[in-house]
């Protein structure tokens, strides 16, 4: 088993997580409720250690969302699905979705250097006077796997997707979303967030260069992860 993003960034501080566990339990909230969580004092205090200084607010969230989504992973006892090539290609090419869960938390962790996508799309600039040039899209990552877990409503599910983890660099990028699926018509419509592309391609359509004749595929979207996550997790079950 390769090194989940678990192991790489809260392996070390795993053992600060009992005391969340015991201030939920006082506070009576619900595990999955990150509003409540992030004003636990023992949260509060991980994230003053663990937050750089002078970051931002959007560090700042980024930071809540993957140290809620480390702690649900460990209180389910840090279960990892390794997602197989066969099963893989299975995901891809039926179209059955569901958003129930064997556990509270989860991580599916895919085949290396299989799924490609660009966790950090470049922003349009502002509009100053006079205009500046765009900037270069940002290159596109392997996506190692995804946190999956409960959400607050009914047949919701919470995924933080990791791009980019390889020995060379020192983190990864995450994208976060919720959302749920129609298992009665598991089409992209039903999907909460829209997988549709605007160029018409299919879903998982590779976008690298020659990227078909490898077998790759690719996420072009946050629906496209959504509609990926509610396959694969049809197949856990048959192994």
């Amino acid at each position: 088993m390769r090194a989940t993003p678990f192991a790489l960034a809260f392996g070390e501080l795993a053992p600060r997580f009992p005391a969340i566990a015991e201030a939920l339990q006082q506070d009576g909230a619900a595990p999955t409720d990150r509003d409540r969580f992030v004003l636990l004092e023992p949260v509060g205090r991980l994230l003053r250690e663990i937050v750089p200084e002078g970051a931002g607010a959007d560090a700042l969230e980024a930071h809540v969302l993957l140290l809620h989504h480390a702690y649900l992973f460990w209180a389910a006892e840090q279960p990892v699905y390794q997602i197989s090539d066969p099963a893989l290609r299975r995901a891809v090419g039926e179209k059955r979705i569901t958003t129930r869960l064997p556990h509270a938390a989860q991580y599916l962790q895919l085949p290396e250097l299989r799924v490609w996508g660009t966790p950090n799309e470049a922003s349009p600039p502002s509009p100053p006077s006079p205009p500046s040039p765009p900037s270069p899209p940002s290159p596109p990552e392997p996506l190692d796997g995804m946190f999956v877990s409960e959400a607050g409503g009914t047949g919701e599910i919470a995924v933080l997707a990791i791009f980019g983890m390889r020995p060379d660099r020192p983190g990864f990028s995450a994208v976060g979303l919720e959302g749920r699926a129609d298992p009665d018509d598991p089409t992209a419509g039903e999907i909460e967030i829209a997988a549709a592309r605007d160029d018409g391609s299919a879903p998982f359509a590779p976008k690298l260069a020659g990227g078909t004749e490898a077998g790759l595929y690719s996420v072009a979207n946050p629906g496209e992860l959504l509609l990926l996550t509610c396959r694969l997790l049809t197949l856990l079950d048959s192994g």
